[in-house]
């Protein structure tokens, strides 16, 4: 069973499991991501984002991010778990893509299963940190973000810097619906100017939008 803890400054979650647990969520988000094509400009963007969930999930089932002997309450046998972090902002979008793309593509049971414990263990994780900031993100789960935007992988990484560069803390993290907001509502005008400072990148570097990445990402306190 998937297990979610905050991490210590408040920047993301500590995702861990066994290497069963590990290995068929990989399996779920890779069959989704699967099933979009990259090369349709409408898709690119979700495809980009699942196969960066499913390369961290991937790393970390093969024991090459987080490992932890646990207990549990009740059982004093120690469990050998694989584990992997991740920045709350690109929790929620990873979520959003995966739950907006498994109502187009088959899926089983099991498929279903990994969605809901994913979403489970990121909401009590959440809880776990601060119940108050929580409350509102808790609506962000699975839903409220539009990952069908054409520019989805550039603004991820947008946003990813933004919240990652601020000063850790509680307010940071109650800070989240107002970033996701400007990064990506159409109509604000934040989300305007990141556009249009894409327009001039790509125009310098003679290439279309989404083929931007962002090369400099600042160091990541957990």
């Amino acid at each position: 069973m998937l297990q979610g803890y905050p991490t210590k400054s408040g920047t993301g979650i500590s995702i861990f499991g066994d290497y069963g647990d590990l290995s068929s969520l990989y399996s779920t988000v890779h069959e989704i991501a699967n099933s979009l094509d990259e090369s349709n400009i409408r898709l690119k963007a979700q495809s980009q984002l699942l196969m960066n969930f499913a390369y961290e999930i991937r790393k970390a089932y093969s024991g090459q991010r987080l490992t932890d002997n646990l207990t549990f309450s009740g059982d004093d046998k120690e469990m050998h778990y694989y584990g992997f972090h991740c920045v709350w902002t690109d929790m929620l979008i990873f979520i959003s893509t995966l739950r907006h793309n498994a109502g187009y593509v088959q899926t089983d049971k099991l498929y279903q299963a990994n969605l809901y414990m994913l979403e489970y263990v990121v909401e009590k994780a959440m809880f776990d940190y601060d119940p108050q900031g929580a409350n509102n993100i808790q609506h962000f789960i699975g839903q409220r973000i539009n990952i069908t935007n054409q520019y989805a992988f550039i603004i991820y990484q947008a946003l990813h810097i933004t919240f990652v560069s601020a000063k850790p803390g509680k307010r940071r993290f109650r800070n989240i619906p107002l970033l996701i907001g400007d990064h990506f509502s159409e109509y604000r005008q934040d989300y305007k100017d990141l556009i249009q400072s894409f327009e001039i990148s790509a125009k310098e570097q003679d290439c279309e939008i989404t083929d931007l990445e962002f090369n400099d990402f600042p160091e990541i306190k957990w």
